[in-house]
């Protein structure tokens, strides 16, 4: 073999090998490429960033296409490897020419140019976009013939396609980002309330029938100011004979208003629509229907018609910033922590952001009320006295107060948990 077939091989190996790592760099690219940063340079006007996000947009045809391609480059740089050597070396170049061209292509053709792309797979991405482009449209043909062969065994096998992130992935991720100092602890709490948001129900938020203050069509007006006062609320439920009959709200000022002209006003006349709503409506829905008819409360009612509670819009509000709290509002803690691991729990709060906070595992719980006290009756079966308890998990849980047959508080000791033994 003389010297100019030697350059000629050599050159045409180090050629291939140089592909192989284009394609194996652009199919790790494209597979760890945030699509989402990409639609961030193509606002920035970057056009190689455009590109790259519709090789993005299409990765099963662009996936095809690199498993071609690589699969072409590699094999011809092993079968010039096989010619390049068995010239030099007659039958013993088969054997040298098989362990210098794995070691070769895996080196140069595989592990680094993978390990590259992971570390920097935006400027890969873009960098290969356009020639990646080109391929897609030159292998095309062989691209529909791979994807309609994965399509039958996918059928075969029952596959579904899964999406890309989960919601509870992407919970994670919230918290990752937040570890790593993207996101402060606010902005991640404010986040992954917008996610639980959709899932929120009436019934988990709603103020409950024996704690909502309103007042009687016919009640003197005199009573009724008395009531606005007392209670510090800027809008009260109306209801006619009993509070299962809520005709409508009335609002503070429009009341001052027509009361300090005439005392004796009727509460008919100033009247606000309500909504009525069943309990398992969820919240996201109730919000859009109370902006679009410009109402502030509306009506939980049972399947027969009775009053459950009321749900407000800046209780639905409060699920997504936390607490708003105003002048009139008592400042109340619904868990508050006594000591290491006992703490005092409002009746009324909600069960699962007690195990949330608590970090106990709620998969074992299996009932169907919303409340600490809805949870108790649930166990007890009957209104309980004080000092009544119950265990779950590594809680032990001491009904602290019953007032009008209602639990108002307990107190729950966390108890540590024992380790596993292997």
């Amino acid at each position: 073999m003389d010297e100019g077939s030697i350059l000629f091989y050599v050159i045409a190996i180090i050629l291939l090998v140089a592909c192989s790592a284009f394609f194996s760099a652009t199919e790790t690219a494209f597979s760890c490429v945030s699509r989402i940063r990409l639609k961030n340079y193509v606002n920035m006007g970057r056009k190689r960033a455009k590109k790259a996000l519709k090789v993005s947009e299409n990765f099963d045809t662009a996936l095809s296409a690199i498993l071609i391609g690589n699969n072409i480059v590699n094999i011809a740089a092993a079968s010039l490897g096989t010619v390049f050597f068995t010239g030099l070396l007659g039958d013993a170049g088969v054997g040298i020419s098989t362990i210098v061209m794995t070691v070769f292509v895996l080196i140069f053709g595989e592990v680094v140019p993978k390990s590259l792309a992971k570390q920097h797979p935006e400027s890969v991405a873009m960098f290969s976009a356009g020639i990646m482009l080109f391929l897609m449209k030159l292998f095309l043909p062989l691209v529909w013939v791979l994807q309609g062969i994965v399509k039958q065994f996918s059928k075969k096998l029952g596959g579904k396609t899964q999406p890309t992130v989960t919601e509870e992935e992407l919970k994670y991720i919230i918290e990752e980002i937040e570890d790593e100092g993207v996101l402060n602890e606010h902005e991640s709490e404010l986040v992954q309330s917008a996610i639980d948001f959709d899932d929120i129900t009436v019934d988990e938020i709603l103020t409950p029938r024996v704690d909502v203050a309103a007042v009687e069509e016919h009640q003197d007006a005199e009573s009724v100011k008395e009531t606005f006062f007392a209670t510090g609320f800027t809008r009260l439920p109306v209801y006619e004979k009993n509070i299962d009959n809520i005709i409508g709200v009335i609002n503070e000022k429009d009341f001052m208003r027509a009361y300090i002209s005439n005392p004796q006003v009727e509460l008919r006349s100033l009247l606000q629509n309500v909504t009525y709503v069943p309990p398992k409506k969820r919240i996201s829905v109730l919000m859009k229907e109370l902006q679009h008819n410009r109402l502030h409360i509306a009506v939980v009612t049972d399947p027969f018609g009775g009053t459950i509670g009321i749900i407000t819009l800046e209780d639905i509000i409060e699920e997504l910033v936390g607490e708003i709290w105003d002048e009139s509002d008592k400042v109340t803690e619904d868990l508050e922590q006594l000591s290491n691991d006992v703490y005092r729990v409002n009746g009324d709060y909600n069960v699962y952001d007690l195990f949330e906070t608590l970090e106990i595992d709620d998969s074992h719980y299996e009932g169907s009320s919303q409340s600490v006290s809805g949870w108790a009756l649930d166990v007890f079966e009957h209104i309980p006295e004080p000092n009544e308890t119950f265990d779950f998990e590594n809680l032990h849980v001491v009904v602290e107060n019953v007032q009008d047959q209602r639990i108002t508080s307990f107190l729950i000791r966390v108890s540590p948990v024992e380790p596993v033994e292997e």
